[in-house]
């Protein structure tokens, strides 16, 4: 049994991965993830492949007990290129980054699990998370380049930490609206925002070639879909965003590019 972990800035995130099927997600706080932790749920496991964007010690501390475990123990870091087997042939993809190695490694996943799923579409990519990430895939796997947001509750802290004079609540349920308070034009302006430089990417992407998707994850990109296709539904949004029919949301998209990590 392999399993296929994914270290988030406070959160992680693991799936099982057995007889070529995924298990569901199971995750936990980050302070929670340590020896005890793994004594308790991993040592099962024969082989684990890792993804971290947080503090490098959780990932000395697995790999040290895996050591001990004699269990295969593979980190995962973000590549110039790579070939990956998709259902039918090989495809590579490749960075579009000088510097491979500062493409952070969810990006670089996303990418790989696009591919996969996807691999001859141009997919416009959207990692809402602690930031908001947008990429472009080109048909062809050549990674277009991307942009970097602060995600949709980093601008709501944001505004309060530097306004001395701004109260607001964070809130759960996204909205477009005006506000008729604080905490709803602070929030709703969040969304917009993020939901404004989304549509601005499609546009910009529509430059290079017609995209065929539009892939969205991340925690936050559950709502940002529903966002999207409301706009998308009621004509509100430009005539280059309308033209992206397929609009989906996938919420484990980086264990689809940490599979490809599992020797075959």
């Amino acid at each position: 049994m392999i399993l296929l972990i994914d270290i988030g800035n406070s959160r992680t995130k693991y799936v099982q991965f057995f007889d070529g099927k995924v298990s569901e997600t199971l995750q936990l706080n980050n302070q929670d993830f340590n020896v005890e932790y793994f004594t308790l749920s991993f040592s099962h496991a024969s082989r684990i492949i890792i993804a971290n964007v947080a503090k490098s010690a959780l990932t000395t501390e697995l790999a040290s007990w895996c050591a001990q475990q004699e269990i295969s123990f593979t980190q995962v870091h973000s590549e110039k290129s790579k070939d990956t087997l998709t259902s039918t042939e090989i495809r590579t993809l490749t960075s579009a980054y000088q510097e491979p190695s500062t493409l952070g490694v969810d990006r670089w996943l996303a990418l790989l699990g696009t591919i996969n799923l996807f691999p001859h579409e141009n997919v416009l990519i959207i990692d809402a998370g602690t930031a908001t990430t947008i990429d472009l895939l080109a048909s062809n796997g050549q990674h277009q380049g991307g942009w970097i947001l602060a995600g949709v509750k980093a601008l709501f802290n944001s505004i309060l930490s530097n306004s001395t004079l701004v109260h607001a609540d964070i809130k759960a349920t996204p909205s477009l609206v005006f506000g008729t308070s604080t905490t709803d034009n602070v929030n709703n302006a969040c969304w917009a925002a993020t939901l404004g430089m989304i549509q601005q990417g499609i546009i910009q992407a529509q430059q290079f070639s017609d995209i065929d998707r539009i892939v969205l994850t991340g925690g936050d990109g559950k709502a940002l879909t529903t966002l999207l296709l409301a706009q998308n539904s009621e004509g509100s949004l430009a005539e280059a965003t309308l033209a992206v029919q397929n609009i989906q949301f996938i919420e484990n998209l980086i264990f689809y590019g940490l599979q490809t990590y599992i020797p075959k």
